[in-house]
């Protein structure tokens, strides 16, 4: 790459790999800790962003199995069958720089979650199917989202449990690039954080029907007030108009963190993702950091964190990484009401050569992806706030700017926009009404690349 001026540190998997795992092992290994700190107030409400959180103060109790009261029963199966139904209106409905589509639409989002829990084993399957019909646009348009899995959980003591999950996925569309880190499988059994911490921006789609086949295992162990959870993902994706777009990924992480004073914790966390695809060379990816965290001191929390991430292309396509540096500051002015107020930033100096379909990853609140092939300094800065009104009402908010700055090259600086807000009202125990609001905007001075989106919903979720 003409122009490349920095120095970069070769970052072959063995390397790779022996930085993660030892940068784990380091932050995760576990010493005496002060007894005062279990005096720290917990219960606090969560941290409007995606701060980690910090490290169990009390070892884990014994909890009581399910009674089923009031829950729909198979034999020893709970059930626990929802309903969303919603109306939208959406500007841009694959958030496109030249040919925005714009129309209403009926979202439809029935699930099911069965579960069997003994103690020690816990399994769950479950399903959901995702779509939505835009009456005044092309059939083309229309979503039929479709997901399955199983989720079997053994804890043969109350800190120690194995988790194998097995999952698939439909999806009408595809993004226009693949994110580095792979995403958490949300599902019936594993929902979204809720409020502004669930918030992420939508991605440039294209229509491009797939289906995404994934197996995950992890462990978590609980030690004294502190923890290490290790993992390792599997997945195999098929486009039915593409498939020279086919890939297998897989991808290994850790993460632990403890309690080294009274108010303060030290956390850390490494992924290492592979990607092979059915045409074309592979690559890798890797992503690791370490950081402090306190617990709630007056009406204030916060945490800082540094790390590296960085890219490498088979056979000599190239190299690429950077700095990744970032904190975050919670306010807790009243009981009902919090602020979080977070900066991360990412740099990412790259001498890679040959195309790559893939995004730099923790780029959640970005409209656009990043390319590893790309030399730019990107900077996040993020708002999140939620808001309990009363026992039935509850609002959220996230106002995010993401600003990338071109390292080589003519200078360049692209700013990605985005708020959100939305109210939830539990009318009954059963049914939750739902407003949403989101814009999104993408300034670039590159032409035909930016863009607006507005997406209105309404609607409600029953719980049978």
């Amino acid at each position: 790459m003409s122009g490349f001026r920095h120095q970069v540190v070769r970052a072959g998997p063995d390397r790779i790999r022996s930085l993660i795992l030892g940068f784990v092992v380091s932050v995760c290994l576990v010493g005496p800790v002060d007894r005062a700190a279990a005096q720290v107030a917990t219960g606090q409400a969560q941290p409007a962003t995606g701060a980690p959180g910090a490290p169990p103060l009390e070892p884990p109790g014994v909890g009581g199995l399910p009674s089923g009261s009031g829950s729909l029963s198979l034999g020893d199966w709970l059930l626990s069958p929802t309903l969303g139904l919603y109306t939208l209106y959406d500007t841009n409905i694959h958030s496109s720089s030249t040919t925005p589509l714009s129309g209403p639409a009926f979202h439809f989002n029935p699930s099911i979650l069965a579960d069997y829990n003994t103690g020690i084993y816990d399994t769950s399957i479950y399903g959901n199917i995702d779509s939505e019909v835009y009456p005044t646009l092309n059939y083309e348009n229309n979503t039929f989202n479709r997901q399955a899995g199983l989720i079997q959980k053994y804890s043969p003591l109350r800190d120690l449990t194995f988790t194998v999950q097995g999952d698939y996925t439909h999806s009408t569309n595809a993004n226009v690039l693949v994110n580095s880190i792979p995403a958490p499988i949300t599902s019936s059994a594993s929902p979204p954080p809720a409020g502004a911490a669930g918030v992420f921006a939508s991605q440039q789609t294209v229509v491009d029907p797939n289906d995404v086949y994934t197996a995950t295992a992890t462990v978590d162990k609980e030690f004294n007030r502190a923890f290490i959870k290790l993992g390792g993902t599997f997945s195999t994706t098929a486009y039915e108009t593409s498939p020279l777009s086919n890939f297998n990924s897989k991808s290994y992480n850790g993460s632990g963190g403890f309690w080294f004073s009274p108010v303060f914790y030290a956390f850390g966390d490494g992924i290492q993702s592979f990607t092979e695809p059915a045409v074309g060379s592979g690559s890798n990816y890797f992503r690791a950091r370490g950081g402090i965290g306190s617990a709630q001191i007056g009406l204030f929390q916060g945490s800082i964190y540094y790390g590296q991430q960085g890219s490498e292309v088979d056979y000599n396509g190239g190299i690429a990484g950077g700095d990744i540096y970032g904190g975050t500051i919670s306010y807790y002015p009243t009981a009902v009401l919090n602020l979080s107020f977070g900066v991360d930033r990412q740099r990412n100096i790259s001498a890679i050569t040959s195309g790559s379909p893939q995004a730099l990853g923790g780029l959640q609140l970005a409209a656009v992806g990043i390319s590893p092939g790309e030399s730019a300094e990107i900077t996040t800065l993020s708002l999140r706030s939620n808001y309990t009104i009363s026992d039935q009402t509850s609002a959220f908010a996230v106002v995010s700017d993401t600003l990338i700055d071109q390292i080589h090259g003519p200078p360049m600086l692209d700013s990605s926009w985005l708020a959100s807000i939305g109210i939830r009202h539990q009318l009954t125990d059963k049914l939750t009404l739902n407003l949403d609001y989101s814009y999104t905007r993408y300034m670039s001075e590159t032409p035909l690349t930016s863009f607006v989106r507005d997406l209105v919903t309404v609607g409600a979720v029953y719980r049978f």
